[in-house]
């Protein structure tokens, strides 16, 4: 049985080594880049358990502007028009559950509270059609930072009401 809650100060490490464990080594970003990406989001970060052990998790934060460069420690930020979906990882064994639905689903609720209409996201190349399948809409004009590679492209979704 999976069970999705907010992510906490104490997750910080278990997902930095999910990370490690979900994505290659160029997508690996550094404890103190992933905490600033929570302490933006700490009403829109969460883990999914199965057991009492972390298998995916969902960084997430209010943004303006194109996305935030990888690797780098996020900036000051006057004012937010959307949340960003930061990144989505999920074990290969967790894979199938049901758990990115999941994570998905609180973060467009907890984005309701909010105010928020709309989240967007980059697409590595090789999620481009995942994305896609889930009704994320490809975002024209906004410039990319080359760090997150060849291939890939910002992605739109309106938050349903």
């Amino acid at each position: 049985m999976l069970h999705v809650r907010p992510m906490t100060p104490g997750d910080l490490d278990p997902v930095f080594d999910l990370q490690c464990r979900a994505h290659t080594p160029d997508y690996h970003e550094s404890r103190t880049a992933l905490a600033s990406r929570f302490e933006r989001g700490r009403k829109t970060c969460f883990v999914a358990e199965r057991g009492h052990h972390a298998v995916a998790y969902l960084l997430a934060h209010p943004w303006a502007g194109p996305p935030p460069v990888l690797h780098h420690p996020l900036s000051k930020l006057a004012q937010a028009d959307h949340l960003f979906l930061h990144d989505l990882a999920v074990l290969p064994e967790a894979r199938g559950a049901g758990a990115a639905a999941a994570l998905i689903a609180a973060l467009e609720k907890q984005g309701r509270r909010d105010g928020f209409g709309e989240i967007r996201l980059v697409a590595l190349v090789n999620a481009v059609s995942f994305w896609q399948r889930l009704g994320w809409k490809p975002l024209p004009g906004v410039v990319l930072d080359r760090s997150y590679g060849v291939g890939a492209r910002v992605k739109a979704r309106a938050i349903p009401a």
